[in-house]
């Protein structure tokens, strides 16, 4: 497992915000600006590796339940197997 960056959590939680709190207006001489940098926006949408994540929902309980059940069968049809060996 790989942690992410802090941009990239801030990107996944709230897209369109830039910064905890909009600045407007000029600060006063003296006080330094304490926002975060815009985040590096990805150049294609996150997605997940698909060994990992169909080795996670198999190994979940809940995978028996019908609606986990269908996601995982529409993902095993959507993503070709990776041959082994």
């Amino acid at each position: 497992m790989v942690p992410l960056d802090s941009g990239v959590w801030a990107y996944l939680a709230a897209p369109g915000e830039i910064s905890p709190t909009p600045a407007t207006g000029v600060l006063p001489k003296g006080v330094l600006r304490d926002d975060y940098p815009l985040p590096p926006r990805p150049w294609r949408p996150l997605t997940p590796h698909h060994q990992a994540l169909e080795s996670t929902l198999v190994r979940l309980p809940a995978i028996r339940a019908p609606r986990l059940r269908r996601y995982m069968d529409a993902f095993r049809r959507a993503v070709p197997p990776v041959p082994t060996g």
